[in-house]
């Protein structure tokens, strides 16, 4: 008997990607060289030599963050002068520029990159190391997308798909292949209505979504595409400079080395900060003239980001709200709320979820697998999906 051809599940994140196949019912992830299933959507072009991804291409955001491409799935598809273009470009240091068919480019040493062109990157490497993990090519793949995106997105991740030498045979949203992870479409699973709250690095998405028989039906999607977990960060960054400015009048936004340095501190501490009630910002000298500098080395407590997050967390809330209205039933007629999405991980998310919803949460133990489980598992039981 022939061997059934595998197909790659693939969840390109705005901060971390994810690969995973169904062999033989179980799943197989695309590992990188540390053993690592969530690869870091960071892509390196050096001058000479091989472009870098993941962990690898991390490394040298310290060093040249001006090649060094980081939240690129946040502007594929999207020109220069829309929202979610405008955050990036003031938020990285290195450049955006307006390109054709209306997506933007990076500017590097080695040449200019569309958007698309940098995601394929990320989408290479997660295929080759998903054929290293099997031992045999993979060629198909099923890609996911948020619930905002548009034609002009799922098109472009056919694109993106090519690039990397695969065929995209199928493109879901987030949410939904969240739910199918989650065993939704599983016998036991209650067929009241449940909504998935997916909340990543760069885009927030609300489903409804409900199970007939052993199909999974949408009610309801809504979402925001410029507000996800980097915004956290950059939220947290703006807070330590006002702190700065005010008490040491020291304006680190104008140095946009230092500024990156410290929104790197700032996602650093934010996990931390998921597991402890508090945890140490250091940027080494940060502060300072030459000669003079001193390291910026503070404790930050959760109740410190209150104030910075409430105003991204209040949004997500109206996400949600809206979402359910649109499904057409209360909150207290949902069977469960689905968190999935790294951003999930952060306390103050999940107390507001929980006490504004007020029903209960499914956790999801690896909420940044969850998509990429979803879109392997729907590859093999295409059935699961009530289109």
């Amino acid at each position: 008997m022939a061997a059934v051809e595998p197909i790659l599940g693939i969840d390109l994140g705005t901060t971390f990607s994810t690969a995973a196949l169904v062999v033989d019912g179980k799943f197989h992830y695309a590992l990188d060289g540390r053993g690592d299933s969530c690869i870091p959507s960071v892509v390196y072009f050096p001058r000479t030599g091989p472009v870098l991804v993941g962990h690898d291409a991390e490394r040298m955001r310290a060093t040249d963050p001006v090649n060094t491409i980081v939240g690129i799935k946040r502007v594929i598809a999207r020109p220069l002068d829309s929202p979610a273009a405008r955050v990036l470009d003031a938020a990285s240091v290195f450049k955006l520029k307006g390109a054709g068919a209306g997506e933007v480019s990076v500017v590097t040493s080695s040449g200019e990159y569309t958007a698309s062109q940098v995601a394929s990157f990320i989408v290479r490497y997660l295929k080759e190391r998903a054929e290293a993990r099997m031992g045999r090519p993979v060629k198909k793949c099923f890609m996911t997308v948020p619930v905002a995106a548009g034609p002009e997105v799922r098109e472009a991740m056919l694109r993106i798909g090519r690039m990397a030498g695969l065929e995209v045979l199928r493109i879901l949203s987030e949410p939904v292949a969240g739910a199918l992870a989650r065993g939704l479409a599983g016998a036991g699973a209650s067929e009241a209505p449940s909504m998935v709250y997916d909340f990543g690095g760069g885009t927030l998405d609300t489903t409804v979504v409900q199970r007939q028989g052993a199909r999974v039906s949408v009610r309801s999607a809504g979402g925001d595409d410029c507000l996800g977990g980097n915004d956290f960060d950059l939220s947290f960054a703006r807070h330590v400079a006002s702190v700065l400015w005010g008490q040491a009048s020291v304006d680190v936004t104008k140095d946009v080395l230092l500024f990156d340095r410290i929104q790197r501190q700032c996602e650093l501490v934010k996990r931390a900060l998921s597991g402890a009630k508090e945890a140490r910002f250091l940027v080494p000298d940060a502060l300072g003239t030459a000669g003079q500098r001193r390291n910026l080395d503070v404790i930050v407590k959760r109740e410190h980001m209150v104030t910075p997050w409430k105003e991204l967390v209040d949004r997500s809330m109206t996400v949600a709200a809206e979402t359910i209205v649109a499904a057409n039933v209360r909150p207290k007629e949902l069977a469960s709320v689905m968190l999935i999405g790294g951003t999930t991980f952060v306390p103050m998310v999940r107390e507001a979820v929980a006490r504004t919803l007020g029903v209960p949460l499914d956790i999801e133990a690896d909420p940044q697998t969850a998509v990429a489980r979803g879109a392997a598992l729907l590859a093999v039981m295409p059935q699961m999906l009530l289109d």
